[in-house]
C-alpha cells in the first residue's frame, strides 16, 4: 500500500515522537501509524542514515534536515 502522506511528513512526525526513545522506532511508528510498510521503513531510513553518515550527525538531525528540505 503506498503511504498517503509526503516524506518530510513522516520525519516531522518521528521526530515529534519522545526523545528517549531510538529515532528509528520513532520512525518506524510513524510509517505505520500512515499505513506505511517495513519497506517504506527501509528506504526512508536508509536515506536517514546516509545523511547522517555523510555530514556526520545523528540520526534525528539528518532527519530534520531532511523533513526541511522542499
Amino acid at each position: 500500500m503506498p503511504l498517503k502522506v509526503p516524506r518530510r511528513d513522516l520525519l516531522k512526525d518521528a521526530l515529534a515522537y519522545r526523545h528517549d526513545e531510538p529515532f528509528e522506532k520513532a520512525l518506524s511508528r510513524a510509517i505505520r501509524s500512515h499505513g506505511g510498510e517495513y519497506a517504506d521503513f527501509v528506504e526512508l531510513i536508509g536515506l536517514v542514515r546516509e545523511r547522517a553518515r555523510s555530514r556526520k550527525l545523528d540520526l534525528r538531525e539528518a532527519a530534520r534536515e531532511l523533513g526541511n528540505q522542499p
